[in-house]
């Protein structure tokens, strides 16, 4: 699944007293313009060299709808952590428009009795996010109403605090299969090998001379996946997408580099367990 990430991280200005900083250079020009696409625009996502899901495989994602003067329309990911709770990336969240949360689909063209939807009630994002890529990129939605549990949609598990991903994990979501594709209909899921992030860093400023700063709050996947052919990568529209290992939520889908599939970059994520106390300081509320 090649998450066509649009450089969202790209746009955020280095933070100060971040631990193990990657410090590089800003945004290669070549890719200037994808860096201002509003969700209306961003018709093209979906993760490259992924494969169809089957019904309830990921019974936690869910689709969050955007619209602006018309219905609703995917154009981010979130999983479900408790029953009136949607874990999701910050830059998810405008300050305009219409929300909807949909749970349970597999096809989104298709009619979907074990759909479950609802409307946004409240967006939390983490106080220190302050653009629409980059460092803090994590958000929470609370429903108007709670989610029923059954086979088609459960909660994800959260991680241990201080975990450190390693190894290979699950992504998914209803992005582009390419980088000129339009959103796929049906969910899509990818398997994929974590890197370090300094090994992360140095492969984006070869492929597009510059990357932005990458901290022990993020981590990055390979574009390479053993025995597949093709670049995988994440796409707008996978944002705020879970990175899963078993049926633990490790990790955010958060940003890359468009167009999506068409260099060996990385995809970056929010490490989830960095913000645990966060996560759970608000649950206690909600």
């Amino acid at each position: 699944m090649k998450f066509l990430v649009v450089l969202f991280g790209l746009v955020c200005a280095l933070a100060h007293g971040l631990p193990n900083v990657v410090k590089v250079d800003s945004l290669h020009p070549a890719y200037a313009n994808d860096l201002e696409t509003l969700p209306s625009d961003s018709d093209d996502t979906r993760i490259t060299n992924s494969e169809d899901a089957f019904e309830n495989q990921f019974p936690y994602q869910v689709s969050i709808e955007w619209g602006d003067n018309e219905p609703p329309e995917h154009f981010c990911g979130g999983s479900i952590i408790s029953e009136s709770v949607v874990l999701t990336a910050a830059q998810c969240r405008y300050n305009y428009g219409t929300y909807s949360i949909v749970a349970g689909i597999f096809n989104r063209a298709k009619k979907n009795e074990t759909a479950q939807r609802r409307r946004v009630d409240r967006f939390y994002v983490h106080s220190s996010y302050s653009n629409r890529v980059g460092l803090y990129d994590i958000a929470l939605i609370k429903v108007n109403s709670p989610f029923v549990f059954n086979s088609y949609v459960q909660p994800v598990q959260l991680p241990k605090r201080k975990t450190i991903p390693s190894g290979v994990g699950v992504i998914s979501g209803w992005g582009r299969t390419f980088y000129n594709s339009v959103l796929s209909d049906v969910l899509t899921y990818a398997s994929v090998r974590i890197i370090p992030n300094r090994d992360c860093a140095q492969t984006l400023i070869s492929v597009v001379g510059s990357s932005r700063p990458l901290d022990d709050t993020q981590f990055c996947s390979s574009p390479t996946v053993t025995g597949r052919t093709g670049k995988t990568s994440v796409c707008d529209g996978d944002i705020g997408g879970p990175f899963v290992q078993g049926f633990v939520q490790v990790g955010i889908i958060s940003w890359g580099i468009t167009p999506c599939g068409t260099t060996s970059s990385p995809s970056v994520y929010v490490r989830v367990s960095n913000y645990l106390d966060w996560i759970n300081s608000l649950l206690i509320q909600l």
